[in-house]
């Protein structure tokens, strides 16, 4: 009897145990702004669903809900601009180039990420840092 008692604990141990931990959701605000491009392609994580925005006015900002930031891995946040479809801005003759665009993640209040570019296309993931 002690025995079954015993085995029927250690089951019960090991089931806890190797439990999948449970996800909670976060919400994350993403921002794109630019002091010189005025349009944008927008595609961001909210609800783990890829959104896509065309020709989205800068600035740009929106909360998201994504997987939980608290556990080891960020989770889906991700934001990403691309203005090279919008080539050509005005009295640039090299196109985007020198027209810097910045991408950003954060979670209450709290800069996570945070990328600034001028080729085109910027993308920040809350689990990298590119210059926060």
């Amino acid at each position: 009897m002690r025995i079954q008692l015993m085995i029927a604990s250690l089951i019960g141990v090991s089931a806890v145990v190797l439990a999948p931990a449970a996800r909670a959701d976060d919400t994350v605000t993403y921002e794109v702004f630019s002091d010189s491009v005025g349009v944008a392609n927008i595609e961001y994580v909210d609800h783990a669903e890829r959104k896509a925005l065309e020709n989205a006015a800068l600035p740009w900002r929106t909360d998201a809900t994504v997987a939980s930031l608290r556990s080891t891995s960020i989770g889906d946040a991700e934001v990403r601009a691309d203005w090279r479809p919008n080539r050509v801005i005005a009295g640039t003759p090299n196109g985007f180039f020198g027209h810097w665009v910045t991408v950003r993640v954060s979670f209450h209040g709290k800069v996570i990420c945070e990328n600034t570019l001028d080729v085109g296309d910027a993308a920040c993931y809350g689990s990298t840092t590119f210059g926060s």
